[in-house]
């Protein structure tokens, strides 16, 4: 492969490598020409370029943590209506050799387009705003991405603001319009709008099961009982303040919408130990407190919205993963779903679309959704359903690995729901401004 040079002793080999920050996220970026296949000595790469197996990466190019441990392979698209295409790759920090495909991630999609201008993928732009089509070979969806674009290459400056990533950028609009039924195949998994279930104390619970980049089940707090009330915030480890048995019944809760989703073969420990599907109460407006202390006002939001997951058993995420926030999009413009019931009247509850600000343990968020509307659930599409990001080449050159590992590794895929769980927990929103 003639793009892989060596230092003069033969010692290294030198990759061609770029490192972006895409939202919240870092990751790796390479040229798909440039690098071996997936299941030739790809992942064996993108492991030694982090150090693995390392939890630190010492050796590497680092990332403790699952917010800096992924890798994005680029080219030109060979499908038709994208301009290029996209795999992402999701290692763990504390595993030496899991990694999974089988996930997406928004805050590393926003620096598919960076990278894309930067590498002259894309032919014919011009200054100003540019839609990037991406095609998406994780999920097999196509993705939508609006940059700022200046002499080619993508704007740096602007005055997006993110939480978690110092100063203001230039907007990157990421819209995931066709990412529906990503991980079960139906944007509502169920066939239903509303499915109705029935908790083993003979209570139930309405529940709408969406699947928009990764599945949720939404619920109203208000009809989930023992005194929820949807404006619960966590402790700094993640573990919910919320009153005694809550855990249990979001444990049933989830393990029973599961099935419905049609993961039938689910148990209880897999369920406790998985992410898969999030549970999400709803609420309507509120005046709250956030675990930083400021204030979220009623006036300001649309509803109050909080993901629960077996993040050391029964947990709360402290903000909101980008891909949950997505999926309350997708299914809070559809009328009838539990995240519609919640709204005031207006043209996002009547189907018609708009902006949707929500609450959330560490503030407010705001995304962009517009619906096509059908009778049967399984045609809903979107014309758009967006929400924004920054990113930024950090450097770009050539990484080194030594030819003789002794502590190489062999990759192995993370088992579904390992893969889901990290994934969510590492695709986070903390605050938008």
């Amino acid at each position: 492969m003639s793009y892989i040079h060596h230092d003069r002793n033969n010692e290294q080999m030198l990759i061609p490598l770029t490192v972006i920050r895409g939202g919240t996220s870092r990751g790796f970026y390479f040229e798909r020409k440039n690098v071996p296949k997936p299941g030739e000595g790809l992942e064996e790469l993108v492991l030694a370029v982090r150090g693995s197996p390392d939890p630190m990466g010492m050796d590497g190019l680092g990332g403790d943590t699952v917010l800096q441990s992924k890798a994005a392979i680029v080219s030109p698209s060979s499908q038709p209506g994208a301009d290029v295409d996209y795999t992402f790759i999701q290692m763990f920090p504390g595993s030496a050799a899991a990694m999974t495909y089988r996930m997406n991630c928004g805050n590393i999609s926003a620096g598919v387009p960076v990278f894309a201008l930067m590498k002259n993928m894309v032919p014919g732009v011009k200054d100003g705003l540019n839609t990037i089509r991406v095609y998406a070979t994780n999920t097999k969806k196509m993705m939508y991405m609006t940059v700022d674009v200046l002499n080619g290459e993508a704007k740096v400056h602007g005055d997006c603001e993110m939480a978690g990533v110092p100063g203001t950028g230039s907007k990157v609009l990421v819209d995931f319009r066709d990412q529906g039924g990503a991980l079960t195949g139906k944007l509502f998994p169920s066939g239903n709008l509303v499915d109705t279930i029935k908790m083993d104390d003979g209570t139930t619970i309405d529940v709408t099961i969406t699947d928009m980049t990764n599945p949720c089940v939404f619920f109203k707090a208000a009809d989930f009982g023992l005194s929820l009330t949807g404006l619960e915030l966590s402790n700094p480890d993640g573990t919910l303040i919320g009153p005694p048995g809550v855990q249990d019944r979001l444990a049933e809760l989830r393990l029973k919408a599961s099935h419905l989703m049609g993961w039938t073969k689910m148990t209880a420990d897999q369920s406790i130990n998985s992410t898969m599907p999030f549970a999400t109460s709803i609420a309507p407006p509120a005046d709250y407190t956030t675990l930083d202390s400021t204030q979220v006002k009623a006036a300001d939001v649309d509803l109050v919205a909080r993901w629960y997951a077996a993040m050391g058993y029964i947990g709360m995420h402290t903000a909101a993963p980008g891909s949950g926030s997505t999926c309350l999009g997708a299914a809070v413009a559809i009328p009838g779903t539990i995240p519609n019931q919640v709204l005031a009247d207006g043209p996002l509850k009547s189907g018609k679309g708009g902006d949707l600000t929500f609450g959330h343990p560490s503030g407010e968020f705001t995304l962009h959704t517009e619906p096509n509307l059908d009778k049967d659930p399984d045609k809903i599409s979107y014309k758009t359903l967006n929400f924004p990001r920054t990113s930024r080449i950090i450097c770009d050159g050539s990484v080194y690995i030594k030819e003789n590992r002794a502590n190489g590794v062999t990759w192995e895929e993370a088992d579904e729901y390992t893969a889901a769980s990290f994934f969510m927990l590492g695709d986070t929103i903390s605050v938008q401004r």
